[in-house]
């Protein structure tokens, strides 16, 4: 089996579109969404403008998937609460001494381990989405202070 080798872009072609940095470049424009998505993995061949544009747009993407954790957290919280909340008044009240208060009890004690697991599930989600977010941000960082350092 043959090993596959790759060239780097050269110089000429770096200054001439400073969006064609490497082989794998993959900046396409696609339909309106040219500038709405991270689109070079890769932050080894970028030039000073380009990791700079894609060291923002990693930011924003790790900044929304906070906000939209953190709203999904709050909403499975404040659910979890309302069931806890639920689950005492029924206690507390003796209702769920009865047949009826035993099943809504029941009930309750089940949407309640639902409403936990979902929580974790979605925890583990953003915790693994965070990670590879907050990872490109740093490659991008530190592709910036190593062109900072050839000045």
């Amino acid at each position: 089996m043959t090993t596959l080798t790759t060239r780097p872009a050269s110089a000429a072609a770096v200054r001439a579109h400073h969006l064609a940095d490497a082989p794998s470049d993959l900046r396409c424009p696609a339909a309106g969404k040219s500038r709405s998505m991270h689109r070079f993995p890769a932050a080894t061949y970028l030039c000073r403008a380009v990791a700079r544009e894609e060291r923002a747009i990693a930011q924003q993407a790790l900044e929304a998937t906070d906000r939209t954790a953190s709203r999904r957290v709050g909403a499975l919280a404040l659910t979890g609460s309302a069931v806890f909340a639920a689950v005492l008044v029924l206690l507390a009240t003796g209702r769920a001494e009865a047949a009826p208060g035993a099943v809504v009890l029941a009930l309750l004690a089940a949407a309640f381990v639902l409403v936990v697991v979902a929580l974790v599930v979605v925890l583990r989600r953003h915790e693994a989405e965070h990670d590879a977010l907050a990872h490109r941000v740093q490659m991008y960082e530190a592709r910036l202070q190593e062109l900072r350092a050839r000045r």
